[in-house]
């Protein structure tokens, strides 16, 4: 997904390098994987989902693994894309998608795909349908599918739409196979999306190590969010060792106009937020959020009850103030 870019930018324009920091980066299969090597302490740090850090330490759905963030890496950076046979069958908007599921109401049920349970693109998509008048869980189908695999399904006809993180969207956008009903930005604005995710016991251990991390983040995330340097983000993020996609599918994301498909197009200034608006601090307001559309769309037997206190010692403000400390000294 384009919100790891500052990891990327970390490595390949020596932010960590000159943090005194030797970083290996390891690409992985899905948000599984990382949710599973992170439980098996095989990785010391990742790029993960805001939602993992209660995945994790509460044990929903896999072992607990007690972790925490203290540097937020992105907003918003995702859209909800649909087949061009919605478009023909007149999907224009939620409630235009309203009109069509009930015309296909026991005949064919629509099927979406979300890259994880927990993740802003599942909550964001449910609330684009319940726009319309529907209910996500009754009238149609989610099912969850890596990123990397969300437009070969829709090109297959396994599913009839998706919401995942960029270049995915785009990647069936500028091929004419998909069209994008909204950016995950319209639907809530600024919305936190992605965290540097590490270990209890590698914060506890590794202290120095870790802030070095958060301060190199810092730089990079700031590198990202520069218009000037986007075109360059999206040639180093190109390549065959990371993304391994066309230029044009990532900037059409990073910097602009964002090409909608059939509708036409928009602004990409907010389609992903790096550093702007105070978007790194892991703050106790990020992460009620968070919390709370988990609970919102029920995703867990009974609500999740979480003090401020607790809340916070996985969302560590803290850390970030104590990192960004030494980077404005820099």
């Amino acid at each position: 997904m384009s919100d790891c870019a500052p990891l990327i930018i970390g490595k390949e324009m020596g932010f960590f390098e000159r943090a005194g920091l030797d970083v290996k980066l390891s690409r992985e299969a899905g948000w599984g994987t990382i949710r599973e090597r992170m439980i098996h302490g095989e990785l010391d740090a990742s790029h993960a989902h805001a939602s993992m850090v209660y995945e994790l330490n509460l044990g929903l759905g896999s072992r607990r693994a007690p972790c925490l963030t203290g540097f937020m890496m992105s907003h918003n950076g995702s859209a909800i894309s649909f087949s061009n046979e919605l478009w023909e069958l007149g999907v224009r908007d939620a409630r235009s998608m309203k009109q069509v599921i009930e015309e296909h109401r026991g005949k064919r049920k629509f099927r979406f795909a979300i890259v994880l349970k927990f993740s802003t693109q599942n909550y964001l998509l449910r609330k684009w349908l319940r726009r319309g008048g529907i209910d996500p869980d009754v009238d149609v189908e989610l099912v969850v599918v890596p990123p990397p695999q969300v437009f070969s399904c829709l090109l297959q006809g396994h599913i009839d739409g998706y919401c995942a993180g960029e270049p995915w969207g785009s990647i069936g956008l500028l091929e004419g196979i998909c069209w994008c009903a909204a950016l995950t930005a319209d639907v809530e604005h600024m919305h936190p999306e992605k965290v540097l995710l590490v270990r209890q016991e590698f914060e506890a251990m590794r202290h120095e190590e870790h802030l070095a991390i958060i301060e190199a983040l810092m730089g990079a995330a700031e590198y990202c969010d520069k218009p000037v340097n986007r075109h360059e983000l999206a040639q180093i993020l190109s390549q065959a060792c990371y993304f391994d996609v066309s230029k044009e599918s990532l900037l059409n994301g990073l910097r602009g106009p964002f090409q909608l498909g059939l509708p036409g197009q928009t602004s990409a200034l907010d389609a992903i937020v790096f550093q702007r608006n105070h978007a790194n601090e892991p703050s106790l307001e990020k992460a009620r959020w968070v919390l709370s559309e988990i609970n919102r769309n029920k995703l867990t037997p009974e609500p999740l009850e979480l003090s401020g206190e607790q809340i916070q010692s996985y969302f560590r403000m803290d850390l970030y103030e104590e990192a960004g400390r030494c980077y404005q000294a820099a």
